[in-house]
């Protein structure tokens, strides 16, 4: 199923309509506590295992954040920042995306690398 935004639809086992496809933001602290980064999502469960935030290599707004780390909110875990020219559109959203394994339809997986020294 194929939405376009957000969507009531009514669920078998729930007595309302659920909401799908809304966009929730939340931020990344920076490990140095200069700053986050926001990514946002319609998945929001899958925070809980994200291994990475991605950025494109050549964005300008996170070249000085490449090679660094991110803190969980909720379990303070190290996340590394790391670059992607093809999962991550700098022209979408925050041009950052939480990377959580096999929870992407993605056809093809990020190349996960850590950004080259900028």
């Amino acid at each position: 199923m194929d939405l376009k935004g957000r969507t009531l639809r009514r669920v078998p086992g729930y007595d309302k309509p659920v909401e799908f496809g809304a966009i929730t933001s939340f931020a990344y602290p920076l490990e140095s506590g200069e700053g986050e980064i926001i990514v946002a999502t319609t998945r929001p469960e899958t925070m809980l295992g994200d291994t990475a935030v991605a950025v494109h290599p050549e964005d300008p707004r996170y070249k000085h954040l490449h090679g660094t780390f991110v803190v969980h909110p909720f379990n303070g875990r190290k996340i590394p920042i790391i670059c992607d020219d093809i999962l991550v559109d700098m022209a979408f959203g925050t041009g950052a995306v939480k990377v959580s394994p096999n929870s992407t339809l993605t056809p093809k997986p990020c190349d996960c690398l850590m950004c080259p020294d900028s």
